[in-house]
């Protein structure tokens, strides 16, 4: 898979997208490297780590940090570890460009060094070469963290007049459906394995569920709908097929396309 997202090489129309389980993606283009929310490591479970035995990976992490060779920025959604993993941050030997909102960063254990963190303010345009990032509030649950700074945040990300929506973590929120509409979306990644009392009693901060990503799929403009945050920890997980139903229910017509570990797909 790394040799794949380093060495293929590919035209300048064309773009691709590696899923690296849970919520991290690659994205490759002719002249750039992104990774989204890259999980390569066993933080969570470790005692060294996260210390949470009861959250073990289902599968190996695809790809080794530290072989990493090319990419030119890592964008993070939120503090989580699953999706600002330190183990895979700080094992990555290139200088890379880290992108996060202050308050997520300072929730995190992971050291970056200053001059190559970009802190992301919502609304804003980040433009990395052939790629604009557009950040967007996410709540997770809260839109802001406790000093009142941008905290979780949803992705735009705009290559070759197409846009890519990565949804992160987080649930629906007054405002963010009139922002979303704005955007003819070719890809949508978005989580789908809701929440519960249950799991919110544990510390698992929940998010967006299959019924709701259904109803929502019928206000936007989606062409490609990928579900993900459901493979990777057997207890913070959803159906999919239940998923599927709720699709052909409130939005028959909705394109959905189920990635696994390792999967590309062209834009």
């Amino acid at each position: 898979m790394l040799t794949i997202i380093e060495s293929k090489i590919i035209d300048s129309a064309t773009t691709h997208i590696f899923f690296l389980g849970q919520s991290g993606y690659v994205i490759k283009t002719k002249e750039t490297i992104i990774y989204v929310d890259p999980y390569l490591s066993d933080y969570v479970e470790h005692s060294a780590g996260l210390n949470d035995s009861t959250m073990q990976r289902l599968y190996p992490p695809p790809i080794n940090p530290e072989n990493i060779s090319k990419v030119d920025a890592i964008f993070c959604t939120h503090a989580h570890v699953d999706h600002m993993d330190p183990w895979t941050l700080e094992r990555i030997n290139v200088p890379f460009k880290f992108y996060a909102s202050i308050g997520s960063y300072e929730k995190n254990q992971v050291a970056i060094p200053e001059e190559r963190i970009i802190f992301l303010e919502p609304l804003n345009e980040y433009i990395i070469k052939d790629i604009k990032l557009h950040p967007v509030p996410a709540a997770h649950y809260e839109l802001v963290d406790d000093q009142g700074r941008p905290d979780a945040l949803s992705f735009i990300i705009n290559i070759n007049e197409k846009s890519l929506l990565f949804w992160g973590d987080g649930v629906i929120y007054d405002g963010l459906v009139d922002k979303l509409q704005k955007y003819d979306f070719e890809f949508a990644f978005i989580p789908i394995n809701g929440r519960d009392k249950e799991r919110e009693a544990k510390g698992i901060i929940g998010n967006i569920n299959a019924v709701e990503v259904a109803k929502l799929c019928s206000k936007l403009n989606i062409d490609v709908l990928i579900p993900n945050h459901v493979d990777m920890f057997k207890n913070n997980s959803a159906s999919i097929e239940y998923f599927l139903q709720c699709i052909n229910e409130h939005c028959p017509g909705q394109q959905v396309k189920v990635m696994h570990c390792g999967d590309r797909i062209e834009a």
